[in-house]
């Protein structure tokens, strides 16, 4: 081997021993760039508010000792399993305070009494319980609304890990032009601007918005779905009658603005009002130009929708919701009438896709 041979071999050895046993050193790699971990998906779950006066507040009886006016009904009705209405439904969950017309201290609205709440220690915070019977009017548990028809029938559509929420708050004896005005459902004055104090306002929303708070911090998210509203016998008479359309309809519109951004596509249009016609009883002024009122209202949008507590034209008995025995009384449904009318809201939000 020559000199040159040789000098390049040695390099070359030299270069190998460097390299170990895997060549030619290269440069450190780059770090692997990090993927960042998805953000959790948020189950999105439905929101109905149940508003009002008595009859969506709940004064109906269901059971009397041991005469068990509820099982019965369910029964007439062909349904079974009316034990879950009193063993409570967690498919559909309820957060409720509801009060008497004048009972309501705006300046303490913890400190009401006689009045119905799920959180008693805390009414205006709200707290959600799997919907049974007792969460009517009063502090005895032994009344119910049509939360309960409406959880009967809506609970097949939710899960206990999905639930469907209502939010109920209703005031027995409230109007739109009662004898005050803090107990009033909001009513513009003649400028056009909303008192600072009503049922709305001062009640209503920020108990609706305590009770979304909540629902986000048990891992949900919420969707304004729908506003179930039963009232109208505090303002039958010719005049508070003419003006009921308009004023309800600007309070569901302001509802509707109020909660758009938790609105299906963040619209409030698209939120579904369902009101309930009155029950024709002889203790109201006039109870069918109530009820003219509530379809007109009901056919002014698409997303306006009317129960028509009487059934058809012919008001058959198999039909009709009715006041009276057993569980009501002359102002209020009797219990297969209350359940039946909580099914009939829960069939305009099914029929109308409400839960999509």
């Amino acid at each position: 081997m020559n000199k040159k041979a040789l000098v390049m071999g040695l390099m070359a050895s030299a270069f190998l021993a460097g390299c170990g046993n895997n060549g030619p050193k290269s440069s450190a790699p780059a770090p692997a760039t990090s993927v960042p971990e998805p953000e959790p998906t948020v189950q999105d779950v439905n929101v109905f508010v149940l508003s009002g006066q008595s009859n969506m507040e709940g004064n109906t009886s269901f059971k009397n000792g041991s005469d068990d006016y509820l099982t019965k009904a369910i029964e007439d009705l062909g349904w079974d399993e009316a034990n879950v209405c009193y063993d409570g439904m967690p498919e559909v969950l309820t957060s409720s305070y509801c009060a008497g017309y004048g009972q309501l201290n705006h300046e303490n609205l913890n400190g009401n009494t006689s009045v119905s709440a799920t959180n008693t220690e805390n009414r205006f915070e709200g707290k959600f319980v799997p919907t049974k019977v007792g969460l009517g009017s009063g502090t005895s548990n032994s009344k119910m609304g049509p939360e309960l028809g409406c959880a009967y029938k809506l609970r097949q559509f939710a899960s206990d890990d999905a639930p469907i929420f209502f939010i109920k708050m209703a005031s027995n004896g409230s109007g739109f032009e009662q004898s005050g005005t803090q107990y009033n459902w909001p009513v513009k004055d003649a400028d056009g601007n909303w008192p600072e104090i009503n049922l709305y306002h001062t009640f209503a929303k920020p108990f609706i918005e305590n009770n979304l708070k909540l629902i986000e911090d048990m891992g949900y998210n919420p969707v304004m779905r729908g506003w179930l509203w039963h009232q109208g016998e505090s303002d039958t008479g010719t005049a508070k009658t003419q003006k009921y359309a308009a004023r309800l309809g600007d309070m569901v519109e302001l509802f509707r603005e109020d909660f758009a951004d938790i609105a299906p596509d963040q619209d409030g249009a698209n939120i579904g009002f369902i009101d309930g016609m009155i029950c024709e009883s002889s203790t109201w002024t006039d109870p069918d130009k109530m009820n003219a009122e509530k379809q007109k209202f009901a056919d002014s949008n698409d997303m306006n929708f009317i129960v028509d507590t009487h059934g058809n034209e012919a008001k058959t008995a198999d039909n009709e919701l009715k006041t009276g025995s057993p569980g009501g009384d002359s102002m209020h449904y009797n219990t297969k009438s209350s359940f039946r009318l909580g099914m009939a809201y829960a069939d305009i939000i099914i029929e109308n896709g409400l839960l999509d």
